[in-house]
């Protein structure tokens, strides 16, 4: 268990890490796609507004002062059907013009004259059937001319001229900011991109003009750059350097729905997984502690029950028959180790109707102290048999309190049992009550064997006793001492412990004090 367990984290620890790459690199391939389509762009609508600039001068000179064709295709093409035949002409006009270029930009320069080029292109469809009697030359049924500007031409022509030109202005006479952020913004919202970004542009490294309002030296987030306003060998000294401090939060929000019920769903396989591992640990455990029970109350009831046969064949043996006194020792001796039978079956019934009792407890007023003398006198002789004391230490105060005489006196009981049963020697008892913050506190010190620290933990368990080698050895059920956490409990009362290994046991019970009417 506890290896799928592991198992199923580092499958889903290395997906949701597979997740984050492959949404990272999603991301980048978006922004560079987003940077380089920026860049030809800036670069292409610089080239077009030289273009349009040019071509705009020579449209306003009007006729141009020499022209002649370049460049002259032919082509013909008969029809045999209609008799018809169509004779295509094109060409490539240059026109040159007494204009200076330097109208444009006054950088740019000077030359005598600035050139048009403009494709023509004729059409003539002449019939094979008639003909000039005099010449006999073919007459043209239709003749179609047009003439075009050569835009494709004039970029491919002016091209690099332009952009020779272009590379001596600075980067802020070329471009500008408010035109930069539109083209990111319109790139990035075209690939969902909608997190904040700072741009800008650097030159050899060092930061230009073209840059966002809140763009700094340190850059914060990753970055990504392409070059910007390339030559025709495709080098620049200029590159526009984007940045995005909110990526990684942008990138985990993608992800974020599916790994956090991944990881919820793990979680929740971690907690059943170790729910049940604790479960059957601890029913294992309440399974040794059964067996134990069981072993320890067949040992208890087995003495007694020897001690009520050998006590059974002693009266029925002649010569006790006719001695009254040994027969009357003998019931004795049965009717002490019945009632002990009696009092082991009476505590473990005394637990199970408490756990399984819904019913409140009937309450009434009690008095501690005759209560204590009372439950002292239960076990005085065995005592008194074991050459010990019980003495009882109070105040001349009224100890009254709220609750149910017969279970409340078990508990006293049972504390002084333990006390008898644990004690190294005769047992020495002292009771004492006092009164705490108009709370009744009853104190039983005995000067017993003790306890660990570790027992301390565990004592008020059901079934729980010290274990010191054979479990035979140990008195008792442990049944006793959850049977009077229970009722103190249902007392509304407190109960601590404080024992040491070889000094002895303190139990300390407060209970809610009345007082007399």
């Amino acid at each position: 268990m506890i290896f799928s367990i592991v198992g199923i984290m580092w499958l889903q620890g290395y997906w949701i890490y597979s997740s984050w790459e492959n949404k990272e690199e999603e991301f980048s391939l978006s922004v560079n796609q987003s940077l380089q389509s920026v860049a030809k762009e800036i670069q292409e609508r610089e080239i077009n507004d030289y273009i349009t600039a040019y071509q705009k001068l020579i449209d306003s000179v009007g006729t141009p002062s020499d022209s002649n064709f370049t460049d002259i295709f032919f082509f013909m093409d008969e029809d045999d059907t209609s008799n018809l035949s169509t004779f295509f002409a094109y060409g490539i006009l240059q026109e040159d013009y007494n204009v200076n270029p330097s109208y444009i930009d006054p950088s740019i320069g000077e030359k005598q004259t600035v050139s048009d080029y403009k494709k023509v292109r004729t059409t003539a469809i002449i019939s094979n059937e008639i003909f000039n009697r005099e010449n006999r030359m073919v007459s043209t049924i239709q003749k179609l001319k047009r003439v075009d500007r050569l835009n494709a031409f004039d970029q491919v022509k002016y091209r690099e001229a332009f952009m020779e030109y272009a590379s001596t202005l600075p980067i802020h006479r070329r471009l500008n900011n408010p035109e930069l952020a539109f083209l990111l913004k319109r790139e990035f919202d075209e690939k969902k991109i909608s997190i904040p970004y700072e741009f800008g542009i650097y030159n050899g490294g060092l930061a230009t003009r073209i840059r966002s309002n809140n763009y700094h030296e340190i850059r914060e987030g990753p970055q990504y750059s392409t070059p910007v306003f390339t030559d025709a060998q495709g080098l620049s000294p200029y590159e526009l350097v984007v940045t995005f401090p909110d990526r990684d939060r942008f990138v985990l929000s993608s992800i974020f729905g599916v790994a956090g019920l991944s990881l919820v769903l793990t979680v929740f396989i971690i907690i059943v997984s170790t729910s049940a591992v604790y479960q059957i640990i601890r029913q294992k455990k309440i399974s040794e502690i059964k067996t134990d029970f069981i072993n320890n109350m067949s040992h208890e009831f087995k003495t007694p029950i020897a001690t009520i046969n050998l006590a059974l064949d002693a009266i029925g043996n002649p010569k006790v028959l006719n001695a009254p006194e040994m027969i009357s020792k003998y019931a004795n001796m049965i009717r002490e180790e019945n009632t002990r039978m009696l009092t082991q079956v009476e505590n473990v019934l005394r637990i199970s109707q408490l756990e399984r009792s819904s019913s409140m407890m009937e309450f009434e007023s009690i008095d501690l102290k005759e209560l204590v003398d009372e439950a002292i006198s239960h076990v005085a002789l065995i005592v008194e048999s074991k050459s010990g004391y019980v003495k009882t230490h109070f105040t001349n105060e009224q100890a009254l309190f709220e609750g149910n005489q017969n279970h409340f006196l078990n508990v006293i009981i049972n504390i002084l049992d333990n006390a008898i049963k644990y004690a190294d020697g005769p047992p020495q008892v002292d009771v004492y009550i006092d009164h705490v913050d108009q709370q009744l506190e009853l104190k039983i010190v005995d000067q017993g064997i003790g306890m660990s620290a570790t027992t301390q933990k565990h004592i008020f368990e059901k079934f729980y006793r010290a274990q010191s080698g054979n479990i035979h050895d140990i008195k008792g059920h442990g049944l006793g001492l959850a049977y009077v956490k229970n009722i103190v409990d249902q007392h509304h009362g407190k109960i601590k412990i404080v024992s040491k290994k070889g000094e002895g046991t303190k139990f300390s019970i407060l209970l809610p004090q009345i007082t007399a009417k």
